[in-house]
């Protein structure tokens, strides 16, 4: 007889399998509104990564101290910690925050990009104050796991519950150790880097945690670090696990609160500082002179412009940084554009009507369509939340980045809708208990973020951060996907800086 507790543990292992479906039209209209996309912006990008943009430079018509490539978390908390000198920031597209990006259904602010934080010791929090934010933790209950099986209840609270507690008492003993896989890198110690060598599966194995809980661990894996288990580092894996012993913080709307407190303050130091819809397709290094930065409006794409800079800070994923420098070590540079970069979909779904008490975070076992769904006003305090409106933040990450990169580029909405839409409805029946679906809003990211697979942090540690006064800022060059890894990069490269 096959017992519940198999029947549960196998959905677990189903969760390793987790890719969108094929694209099939929906043969019927969708009883809800269907959102136009948002998100990357890839046409600009993909005609510079095809060559389209490989003449010399034209003649500078700008001059300035500081000139930061990218507009997302790190380049905006560079310009910001730079605010008292003559600094600008190029951003491709036509808003601020890179996937720190938030956008409002009513008056609900919902993320599309990076949800919450988890780190606010120093120097995290002294820029967060410096800022005006004051980080929350979620409230209870701050996450769960479902099987879809009614009443079936989350397995870590019954069938897991002590494979689950060993979990978190090793990841304790990590956290509580001087060979915790920290961030920033550089200031690993040898036992931690060792880590590095091996898949995060691997390290569970060898310390004899539950095989039942492989399939839950790789959906964090995939939705947080664009891969599962098998195929990530295990120092990135268990530096992202240990918040499981934590608590973790959000603010309304996600991560793109932190990107807008870094704009206001660095355009508090004067106007004219950012601009967007900038696409930089060239950078060429100086020593001792000005860097040349060729860009183009992406509204205007037939006019290349140019310009100077004492200092050039290039705040970009790497594999694009490594296509836009020129005259620089090509072995770096190929390098670079070797890092692999996860695809995500992200779909907003908009209710209306009484709204279910939801935890921050459900996980998803078994779904094929998407991870796990983040209540947008579970950030809010219990008397600020809606009584007639809610919005669910649903993750969907590709198994196969290439694959999903293609069916992104197709865009066929209705296909991505409607198998997340049935599958919320079997394992999270209680969102349309007594709401209507009233709208979904899909937003594409064909380079989400970094998959941080083994080796890269050595890869990472020896890989060259400066190319004369060219330096690279992102959070990439921690291994990384997290906000804490984009801050560390910013304050390295404004150290180089002001020392300079």
């Amino acid at each position: 007889m096959v017992t519940r507790r198999a029947t549960i543990a196998g959905l677990g292992a189903l969760a390793s399998q987790l890719i969108l479906p094929s694209a099939e039209a929906a043969a019927q209209e969708p009883p809800y509104q269907l959102g136009e996309w948002t998100g990357d912006s890839f046409a600009p990008m993909h005609a510079i990564r095809d060559g389209l943009w490989r003449a010399p430079l034209s003649a500078p018509e700008r001059r300035v101290d500081v000139v930061v490539i990218g507009g997302g978390l790190a380049g905006l908390a560079v310009a910001a910690l730079l605010r008292d000198r003559d600094v600008l920031v190029l951003e491709r597209e036509s808003d601020l925050g890179g996937v720190a990006k938030s956008e409002r259904w009513r008056d609900v602010d919902y993320a599309v990009g990076s949800a919450y934080i988890v780190d606010i010791s120093h120097p995290f929090m002294a820029l967060y104050e410096t800022l005006g934010l004051a980080p929350r933790p979620v409230s209870e209950p701050v996450d769960r796991a479902l099987s879809g099986a009614a009443g079936a209840g989350d397995p870590r609270d019954r069938e897991w519950r002590g494979g689950y507690e060993r979990l978190k008492a090793l990841l304790r003993r990590f956290g509580e150790s001087p060979d915790f896989p920290k961030i920033p890198i550089g200031e690993a110690s040898t036992p931690a880097l060792a880590l590095d060598q091996l898949s995060l599966r691997e390290f569970l194995r060898r310390e004899h945690i539950d095989a039942e809980l492989f399939g839950l661990l790789d959906a964090y894996s995939l939705s947080a670090l664009g891969a599962p288990t098998a195929e990530i580092s295990a120092y990135a894996g268990v530096n992202f696990l240990s918040e499981i012993n934590a608590p973790i913080y959000a603010f309304p709307g996600g991560n793109a609160a932190i990107a807008r407190a870094l704009a206001a303050h660095l355009s508090r130091a004067g106007e004219g500082r950012i601009v967007t819809g900038a696409a930089v397709y060239a950078i060429e290094p100086a020593e001792g002179g000005y860097a040349r930065v060729g860009w183009f409006d992406a509204r205007h794409p037939e006019e290349p412009r140019c310009l100077e800079a004492r200092w050039a800070v290039v705040a970009t994923p790497y594999f694009f940084a490594g296509r836009i420098l020129r005259g620089v070590d090509p072995a770096a540079t190929a390098q670079m554009t070797r890092l692999r970069q996860g695809s995500y979909l992200v779909a907003n779904c908009c209710f209306e009507g009484p709204p279910a008490a939801l935890p921050y975070d459900s996980w998803a076992l078994g779904a094929q369509s998407f991870s796990d769904a983040i209540s947008a006003t579970a950030a809010l305090p219990a008397a600020e939340r809606p009584k007639d409106h809610s919005v669910l933040t649903v993750y969907a990450p590709f198994r196969d980045p290439r694959a999903g990169r293609a069916r992104l580029l197709a865009g066929e909405r209705a296909a991505f809708a409607a198998p997340i839409v049935e599958e919320l409805r079997r394992f999270m029946p209680e969102a349309f208990g007594k709401a209507r679906l009233a709208e979904v809003r899909l937003t594409r990211w064909g380079h989400h973020h970094l998959i941080a697979a083994p080796g890269i942090i050595a890869t990472m540690r020896a890989l060259p951060k400066r190319f004369g006064n060219v330096l690279l800022a992102h959070s990439d060059g921690q291994g990384m996907p997290a906000v804490e890894s984009a801050i560390v990069e910013a304050r390295n490269a404004v150290e180089i800086i002001t020392r300079g």
